[in-house]
């Protein structure tokens, strides 16, 4: 009997995939189940559509995270422990978070990680005082607040009376986080004591499941830590059974009071300490909270107000919580301060949280061959001058908006009707515009969207959206978003008839926010219980507070303008990460074509910390040995190195190379001195000098294996390396080269890279033809050019000469990790021998993209394998004015924000 609809099919799968953990064969096994019993309607492509929809959506690839943990650690937290826990905050939330449809392999994994964060930290019960610092590395915009969420639930449970949880540098992200621990573990809305009269006694989210037991809050959504409010709640020595709540803004006035008030009405019997065990997240760890003071006794305000904080307490676990580790893992876990005590260095424990096959991140919008940008959802911004330049000063008016900008305000509206038409009405829709840290010039932009969307796009809309698509179609405004759903949604599964009547109510909901501190715009999504009423469609306009921290729901479309290259400030500018359940199809991105080189490039170096963390707890390995370990990769020339300043002076770097991939990023230009034709004629030399060797081709390019180092080390002595390019120094890369030749790199896999692309020129410069890689320098000035994005080579280039097992080995590895791109050093870890990639590159105009009418330019790229040498690192010459530049907008915008906001 042909009796299930598809969504009679629907509902009977979800519910089949929250109850536990599935496989892609058990939810095959169950669509096929039901496949007999449905309607005639309901086709195979259907059942195959739900299928996808299901494994992206329950993510049933999961990455697994891994731990390192500082030796020495007596564990606590056993079986019988576990069992005799009374886990009711816990048991809540959980139950909360599988209501609202959070799937149930991502529960378990919650479940699993947070309970391995818990026994890392310290007994609260226990009779003896504790220290534990530790971090949790996630992904942006992957549910780090969720997991804390989770963390402090479990902490609650197992006995810690005292919950901080410290939150971003501006009110409206504390306020946004507060909300959210209202609702996971407080269980009342914060604003309304238990004396006032409120609906439902003020009781959200969890405080609806059951509100039995309830602990103290003592920040408010309104409302910071204030001394006078909380003279009037309990002194912590006087709690006995429930914990008290404490959210707090990481603002120096704020920590100062929240230090004061603790030292003068809750130090135990006029002792040096609280005895009441404390649990402290650090939300954001890496902004702020590290030590940027200058000079080895100097401590940052911030940073030495959480180390007091953490003094004050007997037993304390310190939790680092972010997406973006590289500052905390450049802190000193030696230094020792007379008055502040040890610094922030996780010593003890460091986690990264699993990432589930549905999350969006970096991967899916950036990784991917050079050569091949077709299919991302990234588009170019090339007209923001005059209107909207990158370096931007103080007091410019915007007077228009860049023709770009229209164009992505029209696709958010285009893209919400396409979401409305797919049932997604009752779900909030965003836009985010990040183009300036200035909050004038947010002003200007804010106000310049909302002269369009009322004078131009909604009454045009609101005329024409009923008519037919050939008449409405008349209309420049429907025109132009036709063209936008031909060009972009094209193949959605919807039809053009379907979606023009829905713009208009879009439009029509459309609210521009312009968030910043000096707005008071605040932007809040509620529950959406009334889709007429309580759904959100926003424009957000700013700058900082859009880079860190604030949550936009439902964000569709993204206009980032912004320059900056240091790795967190750009990581954590990408608000467009997260999860995206049933429009990952609809979001796009625009961005500065060398903005989007740079972010992926940052997410492949992302991703080989991730894979070194891996590697290293597989080996048992402490955070100690990873901080060294991440500090002597090479990438960490290009991190933001908040501990190294000074006037110019150069300064000694160690770095190692094992299993690490380095690349002349900086090369001598044609018509500059005669280096860059002496770089070509050492890449004929060394062509010349393989003669007697037998090669192959894979695909275009020409592989030679097991070459002598000599050749090698020839052709990089050879090799006129620019001043700038620093990773590529010759003496030092020749004597680690040396150092090694014992061990593993005395044979070598040689690769002439070839193009794939069939129109590449061709270099006879060879005695054969090659074809070229044709690039587009970043810059070209003084006699050099820069790489964009750091790369003049192809992601991969790494694997040429692997052999097809170890090749099978890494694809199955990634494939398991629900890795698609992956990273050059996963294949690394797998190389036997060092491979040296010579690169020949056509260089093309900047503006147009055509290819320039010169000689071409040579670059090279060297893959080294892993080395079992303990100790032995290169040392490499930096200039600290180098360093300073790598830094960023970043520093600026924290020390504006934390002015504005004390």
């Amino acid at each position: 009997m042909n009796i299930l609809t598809l969504e009679n099919i629907r509902g009977l799968i979800r519910d089949f995939m929250i109850v536990s953990h599935r496989t892609e064969d058990e939810l095959r096994s169950e669509i096929e189940k039901y496949a007999p019993l449905a309607r005639e309607e309901v086709t195979s492509d259907d059942l195959n559509d739900l299928y996808d929809e299901m494994r992206i959506r329950h993510g049933v690839l999961i990455e697994t995270g891994a731990a390192l943990v500082a030796p020495g650690f007596e564990p606590w937290f056993d079986s019988r422990r576990r069992n005799d826990t009374d886990w009711f905050y816990w048991d809540r939330y959980r139950t909360q978070l599988a209501n609202s449809g959070f799937p149930g392999p991502v529960l378990e994994a919650m479940n699993e990680k947070t309970n391995r964060v818990i026994e890392l930290c310290g007994d609260p019960r226990a009779d003896s005082p504790f220290d534990r610092r530790g971090m949790v590395m996630g992904d942006v915009q992957a549910g780090k607040t969720g997991n804390y969420t989770a963390l402090v639930s479990k902490a609650a449970d197992v006995g810690y009376k005292v919950i901080i949880i410290i939150a971003g540098i501006h009110e409206n992200l504390r306020s946004q986080t507060q909300t959210r621990i209202d609702e996971g573990l407080i269980g009342r809305n914060s604003d309304f004591s238990r004396l006032e009269n409120a609906r439902d006694d003020g009781r959200v989210g969890v405080g609806l499941i059951d509100p039995s037991r309830e602990p103290s809050a003592m920040t408010t959504r309104q409302a910071d830590f204030r001394k006078g409010q909380a003279d009037q709640r309990i002194p912590l020595v006087n709690m006995e059974k429930e914990p008290i709540v404490f959210v707090i803004k990481k603002n120096a006035s704020v920590l100062k009071n929240f230090l004061n008030w603790l030292k003068a009405f809750n130090l135990s019997h006029g002792g040096a300490t609280i005895d009441q065990p404390m649990i402290l997240i650090d939300d954001e760890a890496d902004n702020a909270s590290i030590n940027v003071a200058k000079g080895p006794e100097a401590v940052s305000r911030i940073n030495g107000q959480i180390r007091a904080l953490l003094n004050l307490f007997s037993k304390s676990s310190y939790v680092a919580f972010t997406a973006t580790p590289f500052a905390n893992i450049f802190i000193d876990p030696d230094l020792q301060h007379e008055e502040a005590g040890r610094d922030l260095f996780p010593e003890h424990f460091l986690i990264a949280l699993d990432r589930p096959g549905n999350y969006y991140g970096a991967e899916k919008v950036f990784l991917g061959e050079t050569e091949d940008e077709s299919g991302r959802p990234t588009r170019d911004i090339e007209d923001n001058e005059p209107h909207l330049p990158l370096k931007m000063p103080k007091g410019h008016q915007v007077r228009d908006l860049p023709e770009s900008l229209m164009t992505a305000i029209r696709t958010f509206i285009v893209a919400g009707a396409i979401r409305d038409f797919r049932g997604q009405r009752d779900k909030h829709h965003s836009m985010l515009v990040n183009v300036s840290h200035l909050t004038s010039v947010q002003t200007d932009v804010a106000n310049l969207i909302r002269h369009r969307l009322n004078e131009i796009i909604r009454p045009a809309l609101n005329l024409h959206c009923n008519l037919s698509p050939d008449e409405a179609e008349m209309n420049d405004e429907i025109s132009a978003m036709r063209e936008i759903f031909d060009e972009e949604y094209g193949d959605s599964g919807v039809e053009w008839e379907n979606i023009l009547p829905l713009l208009d109510r879009v439009a029509g909901r459309a609210a521009v926010y312009e968030v910043n501190s000096k707005s008071g715009e605040k932007l809040e999504y509620p529950e959406v219980k009334d889709p007429e009423n309580d759904q959100v469609t926003a424009i957000a306009v700013g700058g900082y507070s859009l880079s860190r921290g604030l949550t936009l729901e439902g964000l569709t479309i993204s206009y980032f303008l912004r320059n900056s290259k240091a790795y967190d400030t750009l990581l954590q500018m990408a608000r467009w990460f997260g999860y995206r359940p049933d429009y990952e199809d609809l979001c796009r991105v625009w961005i500065k074509d060398e903005a989007r080189r740079w972010y992926s490039h940052i997410a492949e170096a992302s991703e080989e910390l991730r894979q070194d963390l891996r590697y290293m707890a597989a080996s048992g390995a402490s955070p100690r040995d990873f901080g060294l370990r991440v500090q002597r990769h090479p990438s960490a020339l290009e991190v933001t190195a908040r501990n190294k300043a000074g006037a110019g002076q150069e300064v000694i770097v160690d770095i190692s190379l094992s299993r690490s991939r380095i690349e002349t990023t900086v090369i001598h230009d044609n018509g500059h001195g005669n280096e860059a034709e002496e770089n070509r004629q050492a890449v004929i030399r060394l062509h010349e000098s393989l003669a007697d060797y037998s090669s192959k081709m894979a695909g275009e390019s020409k592989l030679y294996e097991a070459i002598p180092s000599d050749i090698v080390k020839d052709y990089l002595q050879d090799f006129r390396n620019h001043p700038d390019a620093e990773r590529t120094q010759t003496g030092p890369v020749i004597r680690y080269i040396e150092e090694r030749e014992d061990e593993n790199l005395d044979k070598w896999d040689v690769v002439f890279v070839g193009s794939e692309k069939a129109d590449a020129a061709n270099w006879d410069g060879l005695g054969y033809p090659l074809r070229m890689q044709g690039r587009t320098p970043a810059a070209r000035e003084g006699g050099r050019i820069v790489a964009t994005s750091r790369r003049f080579s192809s992601r991969g280039v790494v694997r040429f000469g692997m052999s097809g097992d170890a090749l099978s080995e890494v694809r199955e590895e990634a494939a398991a990790e629900g890795t698609k791109n992956i990273a050059d050093s996963a294949y690394l870890a797998k190389r036997s021998r060092p491979v040296l990639a010579i690169h020949v590159i056509a260089l093309l105009d900047k503006g147009t993209g055509d290819l320039l009418d010169e000689p071409p330019v040579t670059a090279w790229t060297i893959g080294f394998p892993t080395s079992q040498k303990k100790g032995k690192t290169v040392s490499y010459q930096v200039n600290t004015i180098w360093w300073q530049q790598n830094r960023g907008e970043i520093d600026e915008e924290v020390g504006e924000a934390l002015d504005r906001e004390e």
